[in-house]
């Protein structure tokens, strides 16, 4: 008898193949049937949010995207007054300008949550993303004039006297997909009959007294007279693929993949930990995890080369400890990651060299055991970066866990 032969292997690429065949064709033109296709064109436009007359601390403001193009990110400005009270200097707190905005929230096209988030989170994430402090400038020693020239692109001076007054500015990256040339996540926004909607909400206790927490304030004051907000002014900008590649009249060429998935990001807090014991932070299930970003709010004090903790362990189903670090060793993991330390109490796990993967790591766990707990309002505050599949997004959800 003959030996059974092997059917023909197709020649049809496989949908990962046509999914990098398309995002290589936007971001990059090629050949296609004979003829060049030039690459899409990326593009920067202004919108207009709707601002309140006199925007102030807990603000809601809510702008809607142009229905143009594939939408990389958002890009927001701010620039205000912040004016100290009477009698009481305010002194910028340790996370700094990153608390002028305490909630961003994005719905998409299908009116899926992507972003919930905060301003803090999405400033940590956009700079390990970059290598590099999002909106930061380096000094140098060479005599060509380079260096920090221009510091109204990020500014808020470390403290303002009684009854005195300065600008500040901030620039906040609203990210739909991880970088420009991996498209997962961009959304195409070339439809009529949906929208896509951003709030984001103005810090409600940005200045707090000196008796208060300033974990999650931009100042605290010296005394009990708060600071005030100002002459706020905000520009969003959308960055999208415009005229993106087609073959004659057809329709778009998309990488169906990329855009079949979801960029997620999203923070949460723990209950009180507990004192030289495991607390747990549970990966939601469905997602694919590029990044977890935790501070440790000791009962309102952030401490630094983590002082109040034994061990960081991120522990998968069977219990192997795939991370098991002291608090300095992750120290130096994101000084290798940043080039620079993230601010006091914050520590940074980047999985990009290879995600979390729920669907096939199983139940997976970061442990955090702290050395010590300040007292009552102490929590673990955390940011997470990750993709879903659109329609799996809202299921599979987690409790974070830890804590009593």
């Amino acid at each position: 008898m003959p030996a059974r032969q092997s059917a023909p292997a197709s020649n049809q690429p496989s949908p990962a193949q046509q999914n990098m065949m398309a995002r290589n064709l936007i971001l990059k033109g090629g050949v296609v049937g004979g003829g060049y296709i030039p690459p899409a064109i990326d593009m920067w436009q202004p919108l207009n949010p709707n601002l309140a007359a006199s925007p102030g601390p807990g603000t809601v403001i809510t702008f809607y995207l142009r229905n143009v193009g594939l939408v990389k990110r958002l890009m927001m400005q701010f620039k205000a007054t912040v004016t100290a009270g009477a009698t009481s200097q305010q002194n910028l707190t340790k996370l700094g300008l990153a608390n002028l905005v305490s909630n961003v929230t994005f719905f998409d096209l299908g009116a899926n949550q992507r972003i919930n988030s905060t301003a803090w989170h999405l400033t940590a994430v956009a700079s390990a993303k970059r290598r590099k402090v999002f909106g930061a400038a380096y000094t140098s020693d060479t005599p060509l004039g380079y260096g920090n020239n221009n510091n109204r692109i990020m500014f808020a001076p470390s403290s303002i006297a009684a009854n005195g007054s300065s600008e500040i500015d901030f620039q906040l990256e609203i990210p739909m997909c991880r970088n420009d040339s991996d498209l997962r996540g961009a959304i195409f926004a070339d439809v009529t009959q949906a929208t896509m909607q951003v709030q984001v909400t103005l810090n409600p206790q940005m200045f707090v007294s000196s008796t208060a927490d300033p974990t999650l304030a931009m100042y605290q004051s010296a005394g009990s007279d708060l600071a005030s907000l100002s002459n706020l002014s905000i520009q969003v900008y959308q960055n999208y693929l415009d005229q993106l590649p087609r073959i004659g009249n057809g329709p778009p060429i998309l990488p169906k993949l990329d855009i079949g998935t979801a960029y997620l990001l999203n923070t949460t807090s723990s209950g009180l930990p507990i004192v030289n014991q495991d607390n747990g932070y549970a990966f939601t299930n469905a997602r694919t995890f590029e990044s977890l970003c935790f501070i440790y709010d000791n009962n309102g004090t952030l401490n630094v080369n983590g002082t109040d903790l034994n061990t960081i362990n991120l522990t998968s189903a069977n219990f192997t400890n795939i991370y098991n670090l002291n608090p300095k060793m992750l120290g130096m993991m994101d000084r290798q990651l940043l080039m620079d330390d993230f601010p006091a109490g914050m520590y940074f796990l980047d999985f990009r060299h290879r995600p979390i993967d729920t669907n096939q790591y199983g139940n997976m766990v970061l442990n955090i055991n702290p050395s010590s707990v300040g007292g009552s309002a102490a929590a673990f505050l955390y940011g997470s970066e990750a993709y879903g599949i659109i329609g799996l997004v809202n299921q599979g959800g987690s409790i974070p866990t830890g804590g009593g």
